[in-house]
């Protein structure tokens, strides 16, 4: 009898433990690299601080790819029924993601956290993302960046004479469209038919950013606030582009479509004085780079302008409520002043909590490495990127027909002509 009631005993509690693990709540996270770096420690890191904090959730980190492939796994994922929790995905595809009735709104988890009040401890230029035309909230700021000018100070030093003759200032990047053209020229040391060192770098795979930067800068944009007007071919635009091609194949002192991932090498290796890249390669050039260099705003057009860049976290439908719960745990842990701080430092990427910037680590790390501070202060002059449905075939469109005005295959003004009408397809479904 005893021995009955030791086994049922031992039983109860077997299934007391089993039910007590069971109960924990599983998350599955996708994410993606954007850029440079071996970030997916970070995030494991991050994750796992996180399940510390919170025992009750289990956090499956993974690792989708970059952006273009993590979407693509995102809507195989919700179009086959097993939509992932919470995943960080590329800005623009936001519209995307709400034609296909995927995410949740966070507006009352936003209100439970303070509303506003809470709202206001972000950085406003990374929440223009972040709305539907609903006007409710969607997304949430983590991985956000905008591009900026990178500059090589010691070939700026070697050049100096030359750079004085002409006006400049070899202590200071461009400040201005005409400038960058002259400095890049100065800067770009031939030998023969050979280039050994270009004046600048604009690179390819992501150059419909960075030409939405420049459309800004020319008071024009690519496609309007609404997702639905496409204002690609601009006199505005076609001027910037003609800026491009000038650079490329009239001067030569841009290489032409060098592969994004590649360009943060290329000026780590000093083939190129100047470059246009995301601050999310900020710190790989902080660890690897052997010369003094400075970042800096872009250079204006008419005026200053950049558009913002990145991943927002995004909850998903058709998950248990409490999975929805627990996926916006994550997303406020992962963007405290401290885990956007120590994820700032770590990636490069701009801290979204402005309170991540008066932590004693964050103003050690910024006295030490103030070109950090590049992309914040750009916010002054930034605009939400550009969102439309069917983004992928959209940014193909945009890329196919600047590379081939790039490559000298495309007169510029036929292929904004080109892309501006498959934009238009694309965004009404034909």
């Amino acid at each position: 009898m005893r021995r009955n009631t030791f086994f049922i005993i031992l039983l109860a509690l077997i299934f007391a433990f089993a039910s007590t693990a069971s109960a924990k709540t599983e998350l599955r996270f996708f994410y993606p690299v954007g850029v440079a770096g071996p970030l997916v420690k970070v995030i494991n890191g991050m994750v796992a601080e996180f399940e510390k904090a919170n025992p009750d959730i289990d956090i499956e980190p993974v690792y989708a790819g970059n952006y273009n492939q993590t979407m693509q796994k995102v809507q195989t994922a919700v179009l086959g029924g097993n939509p992932p929790d919470i995943a960080v995905v590329e800005i623009s595809e936001l519209f995307s993601l709400l034609q296909m009735d995927a995410l949740i709104p966070l507006d009352d988890y936003i209100a439970q956290e303070g509303g506003q009040k809470f709202l206001d401890d972000y950085y406003k230029g990374f929440l223009g993302n972040a709305y539907g035309r609903d006007g409710k909230i969607y997304g949430f700021p983590f991985q956000r960046s905008t591009p900026i000018l990178y500059w090589n100070k010691d070939m700026f030093n070697a050049a100096g004479d030359k750079l004085k003759a002409a006006g400049l200032d070899p202590n200071r990047p461009p400040k201005n469209w005409d400038e960058l053209v002259k400095y890049a020229e100065i800067l770009t040391i031939r030998e023969g038919n050979q280039t050994k060192q270009y004046g600048l770098i604009i690179p390819g795979g992501w150059n419909d950013w960075i030409f939405e930067a420049f459309s800004r800068q020319n008071r024009s944009q690519l496609i309007k606030e609404d997702g639905l007007t496409v204002t690609f071919n601009s006199p505005e635009n076609l001027e910037a582009l003609n800026l491009w091609v000038k650079l490329m194949q009239d001067l030569k002192v841009c290489p032409v479509l060098r592969p994004w991932n590649i360009t943060p090498d290329d000026f780590i290796g000093g083939v190129t004085a100047m470059m246009y890249y995301s601050t999310g390669g900020m710190a790989k050039i902080r660890k690897t780079a052997q010369f003094k260099w400075g970042a800096a705003f872009q250079p204006a057009g008419k005026q200053y302008g950049t558009p913002v860049g990145g991943g927002d976290f995004h909850i998903f439908k058709g998950i248990p409520k409490e999975n929805q719960d627990a996926a916006w745990k994550l997303a406020k842990f992962m963007t405290t002043p401290e885990m956007a701080a120590h994820w700032s430092i770590e990636s490069g990427y701009v801290a979204v909590n402005k309170k991540s910037y008066d932590l004693p680590q964050m103003k050690e790390f910024l006295q030490q490495f103030p070109q950090m501070t590049v992309a914040r202060d750009q916010l002054d002059y930034a605009y939400p990127k550009m969102m439309a449905v069917n983004y992928q075939l959209i940014r193909n469109a945009m890329t196919t027909n600047l590379d081939g005005a790039l490559e000298g295959k495309k007169p510029p003004e036929q292929a904004l002509a080109d892309a501006h009408k498959l934009m238009e397809e694309a965004i009404k479904g034909k």
